[in-house]
């Protein structure tokens, strides 16, 4: 408990469990019914039967229907609340529970309507992430809007010296909250605002038990790794996904190091290219045929996009360089004014004290200049605290991160592109273990059909076999190597091993001439058999997955489109605003000082 004196004044991220509520929600509906108290005594369990006291056991059926009841009238509410145009999405207060974590105050209320009908609900930053995270995982496809980033240690080592900058940090959350909250209900996918999940975060039953949320339906259907998940519908239960090989590196919060989409428009075209190049050099049993559903180019769109989102960031990098740079020069501007009207008021008594009528005359002039310079001081500080920073500097910072959520969604395509490759790829080469397989059986077969007494024949023969014995019995379970799961068909046993025991190899050999065949009949058809359900299992996951990518790319090509119609809506409305503000400034900074130049040619007559 020693840190409590360091980490006692700054926002805590984590830990949940300290503004977990010790009540229950029945508690807290039952009006406090079950607390001991004279006038309702608490009666042991064992003495708790229906003959006992009936009454007791109404009242609680009839809190507890009162009690469903509500929950489903609230989230009803809270649905009609969110499809309404007269709805208003607020951030209104910041809380403190137990000194150290702070909860914000939304507040769903229609336009006109009663304060006592508006909906509270309280929320921690951590919640918000979830909320964020969980959205990013369930609609793949969707630039969800972005939160302000978590503090690092040393943020918050910083704030715990200055309690002022965690402040400044508190109130800069609320801004991005309830942007966030406006962008996702009024601003974005229709999908997010009547998803399940958003509608628990809003819901005020769910405030102590948020965990039990996302560990509910839509949330908990949503596979760990997300690339074995259908990108169109994440909580698609279809099993074929879990079958989807694994692509190493994925992480949606990590950088893309992958190359662009142009590189693996290329790739793709030289995989097809590779496919139709076999088909017609080979004729086998399974062909990698294709269809006219396949996937086969990225859009020029999609690779567009991609470059248009890293240009914007680096535009965006220099336009908030030149932010920073504009703020800390405002900054110095206020606190200069801020100097030369207290100096101006300090000269104006001084000058004041003289006794000629002048000298006073002289201090009037003097107090009304210091008072122009505070009024000037005042007007450079509302806008810079009130316009430049919440209407500018932050959408601005809040751009970067949407460009980056975008690019998020596309390094995400770039992982399913890889994917569709390595299904190709896993197809390729059991389409060659299977033409490798029948053509040494064949070999076999064609060498013993030749019928010559010839010793080099015998020992072509003696070397297949013993190859197709070992690999026998590396498959079956008395081998170390397939008993630990071993599949690999180029391990071969060392010869020193396979020589040292020259009874056993014996007493696995075939006995007489008629079962060798036979056997080695046998275990041909069940290799085939083996290999032919793996081709007709890749070619069900060929086919679902040529339909989830062109749908995919569809899906993103026509987000992507309605991201940047958004961003451009926004991009004019925060310019337009800027604009606005600016003009407002220098008016009142002219009409400020067209009064004091009044004022001193009346002082003049």
């Amino acid at each position: 408990m020693a840190d409590e004196g360091i980490f006692g004044d700054i926002e805590q991220d984590n830990n949940p469990s300290w503004y977990q509520s010790s009540r229950t929600e029945t508690e807290d509906y039952a009006n406090g019914s079950s607390r001991q108290s004279p006038d309702n005594p608490i009666t042991e369990p064992h003495l708790m039967t229906p003959n006992n006291d009936p009454k007791h056991s109404n009242v609680e059926t009839f809190h507890g229907n009162d009690l469903i009841n509500s929950s489903i009238g609230l989230s009803q509410k809270i649905r009609k609340m969110l499809n309404s145009p007269k709805l208003t999405v607020d951030v209104i207060l910041s809380e403190r529970v137990m000194n150290s974590i702070v909860v914000y105050l939304i507040q769903l209320k229609l336009k006109g309507a009663k304060d006592s009908d508006a909906i509270i609900v309280k929320r921690r930053y951590s919640e918000f992430k979830s909320l964020r995270d969980n959205l990013v995982k369930m609609y793949p496809t969707i630039v969800v809007p972005p939160i302000p980033e978590k503090h690092t240690f040393l943020t918050y080592l910083i704030n715990s010296i200055d309690s002022s900058r965690e402040t400044n940090v508190i109130e800069l959350r609320k801004r991005y909250f309830k942007n966030f909250l406006q962008d996702v209900i009024f601003d974005s996918n229709t999908k997010l605002r009547n998803c399940p999940l958003l509608h628990k975060f809003l819901d005020p039953n769910y405030e102590s038990c948020w965990e039990s949320a996302i560990n509910e339906p839509p949330a908990n259907l949503i596979p760990s790794n997300l690339l074995l998940a259908n990108p169109n519908d994440t909580t698609d239960q279809n099993g074929l996904y879990l079958l989807l090989p694994s692509v190493t590196g994925f992480d949606l919060d990590s950088t893309d190091n992958l190359s662009g989409l142009k590189k693996l428009n290329d790739d793709i075209h030289k995989l097809h290219a590779d496919i139709k190049l076999y088909d017609l050099k080979e004729n086998n049993l399974h062909e990698i045929a294709e269809n006219d559903t396949v996937f086969s180019d990225i859009p020029i769109d999609l690779i567009n996009f991609e470059i248009n989102f890293h240009r914007n960031i680096k535009v965006l990098h220099d336009v908030q360089k030149l932010n920073n740079r504009s703020v800390k020069n405002f900054k110095t501007l206020i606190s200069t004014l801020i100097e030369l009207g207290a100096n101006l008021n300090n000269f104006s008594l001084q000058i004041h004290d003289a006794s000629t009528h002048r000298g006073k005359s002289l201090s009037s002039v003097i107090e009304k200049f210091g008072s122009a310079v505070d009024s000037t001081f005042l007007n450079f500080e509302h806008f810079l605290y009130d316009e430049v920073i919440p209407d500018w500097d932050d959408p601005v910072n809040r751009f970067v991160q949407y460009y980056f959520s975008a690019l998020q969604l596309v390094k995400f395509y770039k992982y399913k592109l890889i994917q569709f490759k390595l299904i190709y790829k896993l197809k390729f080469n059991k389409v060659q273990e299977m033409s490798a397989f029948h053509d040494s059986m064949n070999s076999v077969k064609h060498l013993k059909d030749l019928d010559i007494n010839s010793p080099s024949i015998k020992k072509a023969i003696q070397r297949i076999e013993n190859r197709q014995q070992r690999v026998r019995q590396l498959q079956s379970k008395k081998s170390w190597y397939g008993l630990f799961g071993g599949t690999k068909s180029t391990f071969t046993l060392p010869e020193q091993s396979l020589s040292s025991h020259p009874d056993r190899e014996s007493d696995e050999r075939p006995k007489s001439g008629e079962d060798g065949p036979s056997d080695m009949k046998t275990h041909y058809q069940h290799k085939m058999q083996h290999i032919d359900k793996e081709l007709s299992k890749l070619d069900q996951l060929i086919d679902l997955v040529n339909g989830d990518m062109i749908s995919l790319t569809q899906n993103l090509q026509v987000n992507f489109q309605e991201f940047l119609d958004k961003m451009e809506r926004k991009w004019l409305t925060i310019m337009l605003e800027f604009v606005r503000a600016g003009k407002q400034l220098f008016e009142e900074n002219l009409n400020t000082w067209s009064n004091f130049k009044r004022s001193v040619d009346t002082s003049d007559e």
